[in-house]
Parts: structure tokens; sequence; C-alpha cells
């Protein structure tokens, strides 16, 4: 594997429970670490040796890292990027990349200007189910797509930590937080139909109901009103003849937590159900439905930091990473929702044609 220096810079709940294991898992030496938070530098460069820093500029400045994770809060994914990137890093950025599409360019074109690779932390790429179900949309099994959907949704899901629920910091809530993994998998299964339109309707219904929140990543409940929302729906209109709906929520009077993803083609059907695929199609004009027997073994933090060195020593995102471009186009449609839901109405999709020119799926 290539060597090289590797900085972090934001040292929450998810670096400390997913990325570090994986990058440990694989003999990958974390080598400079950046937080705000005192205790949290201390605390892992206690446990990984890294060298600590306060200021993540300081760290960029000083130490000159080959690669950097970027996961702080949604507001700072894009500035942070940015600098890394222009000081010539590598970037694995959490999603999402940007929280407006501008944004997101800027990211795209600076990252070839200076020929570096950036990533999209969309892990749920690499669950077995979805990349069965390319291979199935690939292969032709499914035929046509004409329709897509997709939900996330939780009873009692709300984070308590402001980076998620003060609007300064997160910008926004469900729909930038796990509204953001349905459209990037929708987007990947359908190879990337360009968007043209979506209305979107946002909630939120439990601002002050300390029932509704989750343990993560605190089991402190907070003592301010969240400021974003908690449900979010869409409904899409991509390329020329593809439809979706969307639906994601941190908190709902629901029967279960549910991550659903279907796909609806004119010669087969897959239907993804927490983790569980079912493909459905005719066979000798009786309808089949069928299961793999391929399951999730481990974490998939481990394959998307494996994917992730691979990449750099090729050049360019190896499958099934998230590209920049693919992670621009998936802002888009963020952004969108929160438009029409601000707005009332149908929000067209502009993306420019400079983009759409040089734009390369690769998915």
């Amino acid at each position: 594997m290539l060597a090289m220096k590797l900085g972090i810079v934001g040292l929450g709940g998810w670096v400390t429970g997913a990325h570090i294991p994986a990058l440990t898992d694989l003999g990958i030496k974390v080598d400079y670490c950046a937080d705000i938070d005192e205790k949290r530098v201390k605390d892992l460069s206690q446990k990984t040796g890294c060298k600590g820093y306060l200021d993540y500029k300081e760290m960029l400045r000083n130490e000159n890292p080959d690669l950097v994770l970027v996961a702080v809060p949604h507001s700072l994914h894009a500035i942070i990027a940015l600098d890394a990137i222009n000081n010539d890093a590598n970037v694995y950025v959490e999603k999402p990349m940007a929280t407006s599409f501008q944004e997101a360019l800027t990211l795209v074109e600076a990252s070839r200007k200076r020929n570096k690779i950036l990533v999209v932390g969309h892990e749920n790429r690499f669950n077995p189910a979805m990349l069965i179900a390319k291979k199935l949309i690939r292969g032709g099994e499914v035929g046509k797509i004409y329709h897509m959907r997709g939900f996330y949704i939780r009873q009692r899901g709300i984070p308590t930590s402001p980076t998620f629920i003060k609007k300064d910091l997160a910008k926004g809530g469900a729909v930038f937080d796990i509204g953001t993994h349905i459209i990037d998998l929708l987007l990947f299964l359908s190879d990337f139909p360009t968007p043209k339109s979506v209305t979107g309707k946002t909630y939120n219904a439990f601002s002050e109901d300390k029932t509704k929140f989750s343990a993560y990543p605190s089991p402190n409940l907070p003592n301010f009103k969240v400021e974003v929302e908690d449900f979010g729906s869409a409904f899409l209109k991509l390329g020329d003849e593809i439809s979706a709906y969307v639906e994601v929520s941190w908190a709902s009077y629901i029967k279960e937590n549910k991550m659903e993803v279907v796909i609806l083609g004119d010669n087969g059907g897959i239907h993804i159900d927490n983790g569980v695929l079912n493909f459905m199609r005719n066979i000798e004009d009786e309808l089949f439905i069928s299961s793999p027997l391929t399951q999730q073994k481990g974490s998939v933090y481990r394959e998307v930091w494996r994917t992730v060195m691979e990449s750099i020593s090729k050049g360019f995102p190896e499958y099934p990473l998230c590209s920049a471009e693919q992670g621009a186009i998936g802002v888009a449609i963020l952004e969108s929702i929160y438009k029409s839901a601000l707005e009332g109405r149908e929000v067209k999709i502009d993306i420019p044609q400079w983009f759409l020119k040089q734009f390369q799926p690769r998915a």
C-alpha cells in the first residue's frame, strides 16, 4: 500500500468509532490530527501517536500531509477541503461535500487544477446489497429504469450535538445528514442521470420533543431548541424519463427504523430493505423473487479506506468511491430540495454545460 502522510481534521465520534478502527486494521498510520477540542486532540494523540494540533491550518502549513480526512460540521466541509487541496493534499471529505452547489463546483475545479483526488464519504455504496444491485442493473437484468424511491427513516434519531442541529454549524438537518446518502445511492445505481427538477418539503416537527433524540453522539440531551428540519421529502425528475421519490427523517411515528431503496425497471425490480436485497422478474410468465447469499462482513470502512489508498496511487477515484463530480451532482439536488421547500414550488436544477461535458460518472 502506498506510503503517505495522513492528517485528520475533526475528531468526533464518527472518526474515533468508524475511521480509526478501519485505519488501524489496515495498518495505516495517522500522522497528524487537528480539532478545536483540546481533549479530543490529546486522546487521539495518545491512542495513535499522531501529532496533534488545535489549528488545522497550522497542521497543513507545518506538515504538508499527502491525504486529509475532513470530518467536521457540514458548514466547514468545503472550506477545509479547499484549504487542504490548495496545500497539495488529496482529500477524503465526509458527506455532504458542501452545503451549496457553488461550493461543490469550486472543490471540483480546485481538485482538477491541482491534480488531486477528492472523494466523498458515501460509504453505503460499499454495502454488498448495493454493489449487487449495481451489477444487476449494469448487466441489463432490470431493463430500462423508470422510477426509484429511497427511504431513510428513524423513530428516535435526532442527534444531540449542536454540530447537527444548530443552523449555523449544520446548515440543514435530516436532508443534509441522511438524505445525502439516499440521493447518492439512487444516482449511483442509475448511473447519474442529469437532475432536471425537484419538488421538496421539509418539517421541523419535533424541535422540542426530548423523547425523539438518539444517544448519538452523546447521551446528554441538548438544552436548546433544534434549529433544523427533522423530516424531508422530495419528488425528483432525473434524465429524460426517470422519476424518484425520497423520504428521510430523524424522528417519526413509524413501526421500525428503515433504510430502503427500490429500483423499478421494465424488465425487473430491486428492493433493498435494511441491507437485504430482493430481485423480482418474470420467468416463463411467472413472477419470481430471489435473494443473493452475500452478506455484509465487518465494517465497510475497511474497504472504503483500502479503495481510497488505491485510488491515490492510481490517480483517480476507484469504483465504487464517490468522486468530487458525483458528489457535486448530489449537492445540487440537496440544495434544490431546500430551495423548493422554502419557496413552495418545483425548482429546476441548472447544471452548467461545461460541467456536464466533462462529467464522467465512472460509477
